[in-house]
């Protein structure tokens, strides 16, 4: 019996040790846009500058610049945004810019958030360009169903809790059936 209840209760640690953000993004932070920079780079209410993951898009002067700036005037300025952080470096120039990468999402429907740097590369307005960091580029999605997505990490302690109270509930019930 003790094996067992040993087995059970690792087996719920392991599988709720796996986050579902792990695989689908986590909401680090959410801000309002307020300045367009460029068509990749913005800056926040709160100050921060953000610079979109792993895309690039047309410098000032450059052919399609004005295009994929207008873009972000017309689809994020002055919306809230939710950011997905890099959780490998957080800032450019690995770790040591000044600029927060991240994929931004904004709430596209009541079901559904839309991957703006998933955007600019669907209307043509932003090439990739890959660096070290946690994101893929070739595996995102244009539209993420808002359930996939926890919008903050905290999601993961009811999972943790559920875990040990059932192994408070388990152990209680060895020690009973021991006393018997």
């Amino acid at each position: 019996m003790k094996k067992s209840v040993f087995l059970v209760i690792l087996v719920l640690l392991i599988l709720f040790s796996i986050p579902i953000g792990y695989c689908s993004g986590e909401f680090d932070k959410v801000a309002v846009v307020e300045w367009i920079v460029d068509g990749d780079t913005f800056d926040t209410s709160e100050g921060d500058r953000i610079r979109l993951a792993d895309i690039n898009t047309p410098e000032i002067n450059a052919s399609g610049y004005w295009e994929a700036t207008n873009y972000m005037i017309s689809t994020v300025k002055n919306k809230v945004v939710f950011l997905d952080i890099d959780d490998k470096y957080t800032y450019d120039n690995e770790g040591q810019g000044t600029r927060l990468v991240c994929v931004v999402y904004i709430e596209y429907n009541q079901t559904h958030y839309l991957n703006i740097n998933k955007a600019l590369l669907e209307n043509n307005l932003a090439v990739i360009w890959e660096h070290d960091n946690q994101f893929n580029p070739y595996t995102w999605t244009l539209f993420v169903p808002m359930s996939a997505i926890p919008e903050f990490p905290s999601w993961t302690l009811l999972p943790i809790i559920l875990t040990v109270i059932l192994a408070a509930i388990l152990i209680r019930k060895k020690m009973d059936n021991t006393r018997s």
